[in-house]
């Protein structure tokens, strides 16, 4: 029987990394895969290293290296892991390049070739349920400065860029089976509802 494939996707500062640090406390199943998009593989570290820090990046090379890196983890590890019958959960997926690359660099002509390229980059992993952690880009941010973390290109960018990856989230979340959840409240509360669904999908 497949395993089941949840993504948890949001802007910067919106929680991603620290309700999935508690989800792995809640479900630590050797049955489930954890994987970070870019990365998860050799390559795709290599690529995210290049992808979140790299200088004088072209846009049409930072959108083709995501993919790139895409196309990897799910050969090398989300398919082979839901064909066993485990579950995969990812920190981010496909939909995070058509708010970034696309509507954050402002590529929005490029929308239809996009969704063309993205599915033959995820071949037959297509999110069962994709968890949106939805929050103002100012108080993302503000979240995200804080963590007193290695900036990356993408936080470094101006709060209009990120008002413009929210739009792309909001116009194309309804492309998948998915949750959205408001990450300006408390972490504790947040949480509540990301495990709620989660569980509601596993059990």
């Amino acid at each position: 029987m497949r395993g089941k494939f949840i993504v948890i996707e949001g802007g910067e500062g919106a929680g991603k990394d620290a309700n999935i640090d508690l989800l792995k406390a809640d479900f630590p199943s050797e049955d489930i895969v954890w994987v970070k998009d870019p990365g998860g593989t050799k390559l795709g570290g290599q690529l995210r290293e290049i992808v979140q820090h790299g200088e004088n990046l072209a846009r049409e090379t930072e959108l083709f290296l995501f993919l790139a890196s895409r196309a990897q983890l799910v050969h090398e590890v989300i398919e082979p892991a839901l064909q066993s019958g485990k579950h995969v959960i990812s920190n981010r997926f496909d939909l995070s390049t058509m708010a970034y690359q696309v509507y954050g660099r402002e590529r929005v002509h490029l929308k239809e070739s996009m969704v063309a390229v993205s599915k033959a980059a995820r071949g037959t992993a297509i999110p069962d349920l994709l968890i949106y952690l939805d929050i103002d880009p100012e108080v993302g941010l503000e979240r995200a400065a804080k963590r007193n973390e290695r900036t990356s290109r993408f936080e470094a960018e101006a709060v209009a860029f990120h008002s413009r990856v929210r739009e792309g989230y909001r116009a194309h979340i309804g492309d998948y089976q998915h949750e959205i959840i408001d990450a300006s409240r408390p972490l504790e509360e947040v949480y509540r509802d990301v495990k709620s669904a989660v569980a509601a999908l596993l059990s």
